[in-house]
C-alpha cells in the first residue's frame, strides 16, 4: 500500500521534474499500422489479424449491429426517446483526460454531432492500468468513484453509458518492456469485465495507443515501452476477434463490450505515420515541456480533431454520433441521411452523383474518407444552380464504406456511399 502510494505521489510531481529532450535520435520503431506483413518480435504487423488496417468482416458486421442496438437512454437504461442521452464516455490516465477535455468542446460544435449525445471525461491523472483494474489496490476505488461522480456531475447515470474511449498505459520505470506487455494485455482484460459491469448497457470500446514518447525524459512511459501498448491493444483486441471467453460481447452473459482500435495514434516523434501522414508529433510544440511525456494543449487538440474524424466517418460511430436525436416512436436515432443530399447509385463501383438541394449555391468544399478515417478526396466546387449534380470518379476504391462530408460555411452534411466492385 505504502508502495503504491509513493508511486502515485511520483506520478503527480513527475511532470515538474524533468524536460523534454527534442534531441532524441528515432526509435527505430515503424507504427504498427505501417507493418502490414512485415513482423515485429514475431508479430504480424497491421491493427487487425493478417497485417490489416481493416476490422475482418465478421468482426466488422458485429460492431455495426452493436451501433444499431444504441438508443436514447434515461436515467434507468430504458429507451426514452424524448428525454433518453447516449453517454460516451473516457476512460483512462492523464493523457487521456488532457485529450477528453479538449475533444469534448470541439465534439460539442461539431454540426453533425447527434444533439441527444452526452460527451463525459472518466479519466483521472495518474490513474494507471494497473490500479483500475485491480481491486485491492487503493486507488482502485477512488478512480471509479470519480468516474461516478463526473457522470452525476455531467446529468447521466451508468445506466446511459453505451460508448467507451480507452486510452490507458501504466508507469514503466525499470519493468522489462515483455513483462510490461504481458501485465497490460491482463489488465486491459479486466477492465473490460469492469466497464461492463459497471455500465451495463454498453455497446462498444474503441481503444487508442499512446502519441509518443521519443522526447520522454521522465520514467513515466518512456519509450520502448509506449511503443509496446500499441501491441497489447493490438493482442486484445485480436483474442476477442478469435472468440476469447474472457471477452465475450453476446449471448446470455456478455462481459465484454465489443472492441476495436479508435485511433491508432503512435508514431516515432516528428516522424509521420506512413499509412495517416496526419500522425506525428512534434517536441517543441506537441509536448508539455516539463516531460515530453504528456500533451501540450496543441498536442492534445491534435489528439482531439483525430478523434473528431474517426467518430464522423467511422462506419460503427457514425450511426450514433452522427444522428439527428431519436425516433419517438422506437428510439433508434434519426439520420440525417438523405434529408440534404441524394447519392445514387449507392452502392457503386466509383463512379457516382451528389444531387444537392438549391441551397448549397456557392463554393462547396466536398471531402470523401475511408473507413479509417483517411482523407481520399478533397476539392472545392463551384454551384451554380438549384439542385445540381456533382459526379465523383474514383477509381480502384477497395471495397468498403466512404463517408461524404459537404461543407459550406458552419454547415457540414454527411453521407455514406458503398463502394463494391
Amino acid at each position: 500500500m505504502k508502495k503504491d502510494l509513493l508511486l502515485l505521489c511520483f506520478c503527480l510531481i513527475a511532470t515538474f521534474s524533468y524536460s523534454q529532450n527534442c534531441g532524441a535520435p528515432s526509435t527505430g520503431f515503424t507504427p504498427i499500422n505501417d507493418l502490414g506483413l512485415e513482423t515485429f518480435n514475431g508479430s504480424t504487423g497491421g491493427l487487425y489479424p493478417g497485417g490489416s488496417n481493416f476490422i475482418p468482416t465478421n468482426h466488422k458486421l458485429a460492431g455495426l449491429q452493436m451501433a444499431s442496438q444504441i438508443q436514447c437512454l434515461d436515467t434507468n437504461g430504458k429507451a426514452d426517446p424524448i428525454n433518453g442521452k447516449i453517454v460516451w464516455l473516457s476512460i483512462g490516465l492523464s493523457n487521456t483526460t488532457l485529450e477528453t477535455q479538449q475533444f469534448i468542446p470541439i465534439a460539442n460544435s461539431f454540426t453533425g454531432k447527434n444533439p441527444k449525445l452526452s460527451l463525459v471525461d472518466g479519466a483521472v491523472g495518474a490513474m494507471s492500468a494497473s490500479y483500475i483494474s485491480t481491486p485491492s489496490n487503493i486507488n482502485y476505488a477512488t478512480y471509479w468513484n470519480t468516474v461516478a461522480m463526473r457522470l452525476k456531475n455531467a446529468g447521466v447515470t451508468a445506466n446511459q453509458v453505451e460508448v467507451i474511449w480507452l486510452k490507458e498505459a501504466n508507469p514503466a520505470g525499470t519493468v522489462p518492456v515483455k513483462e510490461y506487455y504481458d501485465s497490460l494485455v491482463v489488465q486491459y482484460k479486466r477492465i473490460m469485465h469492469e466497464v461492463k459491469n459497471r455500465f451495463p448497457n454498453v455497446k462498444i470500446c474503441y481503444f487508442s495507443s499512446r502519441i509518443s514518447a521519443r522526447y520522454a525524459t521522465s520514467t513515466l512511459n518512456p519509450e520502448p515501452h509506449a511503443y509496446y501498448t500499441g501491441w497489447a491493444i493490438k493482442k486484445v483486441i485480436e483474442d476477442q476477434i478469435n472468440g476469447d471467453v474472457q471477452l465475450q460481447f453476446t449471448g446470455a452473459t456478455p462481459n465484454s463490450p465489443w472492441m476495436a482500435w479508435g485511433s491508432y495514434m503512435w508514431s516515432d516523434g516528428s516522424n509521420p505515420q506512413k499509412t495517416n501522414p496526419n500522425v506525428f508529433w512534434t517536441c517543441s510544440t506537441d509536448f508539455n515541456t516539463s516531460d515530453g511525456t504528456h500533451p501540450s494543449t496543441i498536442g492534445a487538440i491534435k489528439v482531439a480533431n483525430l478523434w473528431l474524424t474517426f467518430l464522423s466517418t467511422d462506419s460503427t460511430s457514425t450511426p450514433w454520433f452522427m444522428g439527428a436525436g431519436c425516433n419517438t416512436s422506437t428510439g433508434k436515432i434519426e439520420t440525417n441521411s438523405n434529408k440534404a443530399i441524394k447519392v445514387y447509385p449507392n452502392p457503386s463501383r466509383g463512379d457516382f452523383t451528389i444531387q444537392l438541394h438549391e441551397r448549397h449555391i456557392g463554393e462547396l468544399k466536398i471531402v470523401i474518407y475511408n473507413s479509417l478515417g483517411e482523407k481520399i478526396f478533397n476539392e472545392t466546387r463551384v454551384i451554380t444552380s438549384a439542385h445540381q449534380n456533382i459526379q465523383i470518379h474514383l477509381l480502384n476504391l477497395t471495397e468498403g464504406t466512404y463517408f461524404i462530408q459537404l461543407i459550406q460555411g458552419d454547415e457540414q452534411i454527411r453521407e455514406k456511399i458503398i463502394i463494391s466492385n
